[in-house]
């Protein structure tokens, strides 16, 4: 029988830190026998490049000393002879001092042709043997490169904890049992679209991480300019030539710059990471929390008083009687103000929840502040549906795609690979600790099985279309008048036997240049029109098609169909390419 994951940090510091690390090496020796790669053959290869290229930054050194000491030369000739030529009545020593700086200069220029010629021909030389040998090393790299797969950090998580099982693309069947079991509304998605998604369960329960670009309207403030004059009558003492003052009118012209501003709206747009879960325990309580900014500020001033001002504002909540709120403070005060979901609607449910384990867990976790990442994540829960945010996984890679381990390199590659891995299992790790620090989440096992009566292939998910459409690149789909990052929106138009056309629909903006006349007061006492430029942002949008294969092995007939389009990929399972462009 599968453990459930209790005291996540203490079993990630102690157990499946290590235990991914060492996986992570045994996958990379695993594709490194597959591959039959000469480690050794590449590894000298590539100490001829290193030292080739230690020459060449040495050549390029030479090159760029050369060149200076010539420009310098020949600036100095120019300008001794300019000052010689331009200069007049200077002594004859000084003519001469000329002469010699223009002699000198010449010859120290035309000293350095030679060897900054030299250097850029060594240098030449130097790179395109780097070029080539660089071409070797991956040729010889090829079949090492060629075996890397989109799954390859998911699997080795999966190995490495105990309930935890990631799919291999997200299903249609997945979003339904979020749909259906735990009341997710798509709603969320309506003006956003989806970079990357990875779905998975934690013992039955479905979980998605979304990575998703936002749009919403900002403002921009422009500025425009002009130029006045005007001419005043200024009167002031002056001194004659009688040795006495005098009162001087006299007619000046005065200048200024009016600056004028007007705000518009703009789109802006943003990215953003959050975690889905689906779960039935505590089907009736909803509540949310912010981070508490309170990680590593134990044993500080400032931390103490911001502890215990939160906490009287706890107590002083829990006493009011006027309001609708049934908060109900707990024992464990420190908990309270550290979790602080003062908005929580089922005291029962709660507690139910968050039992003294779960709170001593939770309470380690959000204190941590050397293996994870401490209290950095908000929790919002909405009856059966949790989402999370956290602070370090938007910051965090979450698509596995794998060229990024493509390398010439087989040493770089393997020091990349494990690094890569451990950071990817920490960031994903440390997002779903929260919900590992609940034991009731892990106890509670679904009751609905959702492959139940599915045979063949599974169909992909909006989300997952989405992901893919902008894996293409939003290029091939936006408007042509476009002027912004688009919105990518999708919808099926025919299905069947695994293979799926899909209408992608490219939400952007063009730009209409508009001028504004904008008053402005000027020192001449009027009132001036400043022409101000600015941008009107209009929707414009564009849809073509993009076909899809979820099948194991994509029929003839598509994938001939996806050679020939020209803009074909195969990610996680998927073979997809743009019908129409």
């Amino acid at each position: 029988m599968i453990e459930d994951v209790y005291e996540p940090l203490a079993r990630y510091r102690d157990e499946f830190r290590q235990k991914l690390s060492e996986l992570a090496r045994e996958k990379f020796r695993e594709l490194t026998e597959r591959s039959g790669v000469d480690v050794e053959a590449n590894r000298a290869l590539v100490g001829e490049i290193k030292a080739l290229q230690k020459r060449a930054d040495a050549a390029s050194t030479r090159k760029t000393c050369f060149g200076c000491l010539m420009a310098l030369g020949f600036v100095g000739a120019v300008a001794a002879a300019a000052y010689a030529m331009l200069a007049s009545g200077i002594e004859n020593s000084t003519r001469g001092l000329c002469i010699l700086g223009l002699v000198a200069g010449a010859v120290l220029g035309f000293a350095m042709i030679g060897p900054f010629r030299a250097a850029a021909e060594l240098l030449d030389r130097l790179k395109e043997k780097i070029s080539s040998k660089k071409a070797a090393a991956w040729r010889q790299m090829e079949p090492l490169n060629s075996l890397y797969t989109w799954d390859i950090p998911v699997k080795l998580i999966e190995a490495t904890v105990p309930r935890l099982v990631f799919d291999p693309y997200f299903t249609a069947d997945r979003l339904e049992s979020l749909h259906r079991q735990f009341g997710w509304d798509d709603s969320f998605n309506d003006d956003k679209s989806i970079i990357f998604a990875q779905s998975g369960e934690i013992n039955g329960n479905p979980f998605v991480f979304g990575h998703y670009l936002d749009m919403d309207w900002g403002e921009k403030t422009y500025y425009g300019e002009k130029k006045i004059s005007w001419t005043e009558w200024e009167e002031r003492w002056e001194s004659g030539s009688d040795g006495k003052s005098h009162l001087v009118r006299r007619q000046v012209t005065k200048y200024e710059t009016l600056v004028a501003s007007v705000t518009k709206p703009i789109p802006v747009y943003s990215e953003q990471k959050l975690l889905i879960y689906g779960n039935d325990a505590a089907p009736n309580l909803s509540f949310s929390r912010e981070p508490s900014g309170l990680t590593g500020t134990e044993g500080e001033l400032w931390g103490s008083i911001r502890k215990k001002w939160r906490l009287s504002r706890l107590k002083a909540y829990s006493r009011n009687l006027d309001d609708d709120s049934n908060f109900t403070l707990m024992g464990n005060h420190e908990f309270e103000t550290w979790f602080h979901a003062k908005d929580r609607d089922n005291e029962v449910e709660f507690r139910l929840l968050f039992t003294p384990v779960a709170q001593v867990q939770m309470m380690n976790l959000m204190k941590d502040t050397s293996v994870g990442y401490g209290d950095d994540f908000a929790f919002i829960k909405q009856r059966k549906v949790n989402v999370l945010f956290s602070r370090h996984l938007n910051e965090a890679t979450i698509d596995t795609d794998p060229s990024r381990f493509r390398n010439w390199d087989y040493d770089a590659a393997f020091a990349f690979f494990v690094e890569f891995n451990e950071q990817y299992f920490k960031d994903a790790y440390f997002a779903l600790a929260p919900l590992l620090s609940i034991p009731l989440y892990q106890q509670t096992r679904t009751h609905e099985e959702i492959w139940k009566g599915v045979v063949g292939p599974r169909p992909a998910s909006f989300w997952e279309h989405e992901a893919i459409a902008n894996y293409h690149g939003a290029g091939n789909f936006k408007h042509p008048a476009s002027v912004t990052q688009n919105i990518l929106k999708t919808r099926v138009v025919r299905r069947g036997d695994g293979e799926s056309t899909v209408a992608v629909t490219a939400h952007g903006f063009r730009g209409e240049e508009r001028v504004d006349y904008e008053e402005v007061h000027g020192g001449d006492g009027k009132w001036h029109e400043v022409a101000v430029p600015w941008t009107e942002y209009l929707p414009v949008e564009r849809t073509s098609e993009m076909c899809l294969s979820a099948r194991g092995t994509p029929s003839d007939a598509f994938r001939e169909r996806a050679a020939a389009s020209g803009e074909s990929a195969f990610r996680r399972s998927i073979l997809s390419f743009l019908a129409t462009t």
